[in-house]
């Protein structure tokens, strides 16, 4: 009996701790089943997109120039735009990092600024509530402004040339080159002081000069060329006429190796003489009036080439153009007008000085000054008076005023060639 019940009991405990175990199975097994479901993925992602496209998007700031490069003194104007915008937002633009100003957004997000530029440098606009916000940067250069003025323009002779400058402050060193007929005539130079720079200019001819004025970067402003153009005139100059005009011509005749009495202003008895020199020497009408056809000629004319290149001193007499030269090296060292034989017996060949007189009498009447006999009583002397034309009785005449110079450049035994 007591096995009996022993048994039953181990029954009991065995089918109470079974029922247990399937009552329990369901709460071990719901993870298992949870885990091997497949999870709502897609419900995060759609989220976050969401999300993204509610926010706002980062602000974009625009520049632009209206010039890119201007002249001191000029306006130039900042246009740009603000994305996105609602309209009021301040714009900050700076030039060199030095303010230029303030501009508004307005109601379509664009903004303007006009300011007037005293240096160059790199334009750019900041949001002025948010200064990352910024535009690239634009380069702008300014230029001096420049005015050219000038005194009298009288050919052969300076001309005062100012070159006025904005800022005032500019202290570049300013050049100037000059060209004439196509050709440069020079270039000068003079530094830029309190507004201006002051030149000196050779005008070598009549009618146009075209000036090229650079004015160099300096004091933070960029580099500019300005043009310019004289126009020189020619004046018509005959015996009495008096002037700048004057030492002008008288200018031009020296650096051709022309005999002149002086650089004066005064139209006299002896410039007469070198003009006729010039006139015979280039085969101008024989005037001794100095006029536009003779300022054109003498503008660019080349030296009077003598006919011998040998001895390295010499004389030559072109009775065909009425001149006498001493010459030097192969180049006139100076220019005469003179007159031969009225019946062209003035004799023609190589000869040399034989003989030098302060004074001398003529057969014929009438004081030779600086007298040198080259063959017989054939000479070189000063007398009045001295033609256009051959008029002596068969001696090669001087003006008396150039017969002592060229009296003292010549000596005895020197080699004297006469032609046609």
């Amino acid at each position: 009996m007591r096995q009996v019940g022993t048994g039953r009991a181990n029954r009991g405990a065995w089918i109470l701790a079974f029922l247990t175990l399937v009552v329990c199975m369901p709460v071990f097994a719901a993870p298992a089943f949870a885990a091997s479901s497949p999870a709502p993925s897609s419900a995060a992602p759609t989220a976050s997109g969401a999300a993204a496209a509610a926010s706002p998007a980062s602000p974009a700031l625009t520049c632009e120039l209206s010039e890119a490069s201007v002249v001191f003194g000029d306006q130039v104007t900042v246009t740009g735009a603000l994305t996105p915008w609602s309209g009021g937002e301040v714009v900050d633009v700076t030039i060199g990092g030095s303010p230029a100003g303030q501009a508004t957004v307005d109601a379509t997000g664009a903004y303007t600024l006009a300011f007037t530029p005293r240096r160059s440098g790199d334009v750019v606009a900041t949001l002025d509530a948010d200064p990352t916000v910024v535009s690239g940067s634009l380069t702008l250069a300014v230029k001096p402004a420049a005015t050219v003025t000038h005194g009298a323009l009288v050919p052969f002779l300076s001309s005062t040339v100012v070159v006025k400058i904005a800022p005032a402050a500019y202290d570049g060193v300013v050049v100037v080159k000059v060209t004439h007929k196509g050709a440069v005539a020079g270039a000068f130079t003079a530094r830029a002081s309190n507004g201006k720079a002051t030149l000196h200019l050779p005008l070598r001819g009549v009618d146009r000069f075209v000036l090229s004025v650079t004015l160099p970067a300096a004091a933070g402003l960029d580099a500019r060329t300005v043009p310019a153009t004289l126009s020189v005139p020619a004046r018509t100059l005959s015996a009495g006429s008096s002037g700048p005009f004057v030492k002008g011509m008288l200018s031009a005749l020296l650096r051709l190796r022309f005999r002149v009495p002086d650089l004066g202003t005064h139209f006299t008895p002896e410039v007469k003489d070198s003009v006729m020199a010039f006139q015979k020497a280039y085969m101008l009408s024989r005037t001794y009036v100095f006029n536009t056809a003779c300022w054109r000629k003498i503008d660019g004319a080349r030296l009077i080439r003598p006919r011998h290149a040998g001895p390295a001193t010499h004389l030559e007499v072109d009775k065909g153009r009425q001149i006498a030269m001493v010459v030097k090296h192969g180049k006139p060292l100076g220019i005469i007008c003179v007159s031969t034989g009225a019946t062209g017996n003035t004799p023609e060949g190589t000869f040399h000085i034989q003989q030098k007189h302060p004074f001398t009498t003529s057969g014929f009447g009438g004081v030779l000054v600086r007298t040198m006999g080259f063959i017989g009583n054939f000479a070189m002397h000063g007398y009045a008076p001295v033609p256009s034309y051959p008029a002596s009785h068969g001696c090669v005449r001087e003006p008396i005023w150039a017969c002592y110079w060229m009296y003292d450049h010549s000596w005895i035994g020197e080699t004297l060639f006469i032609y046609h």
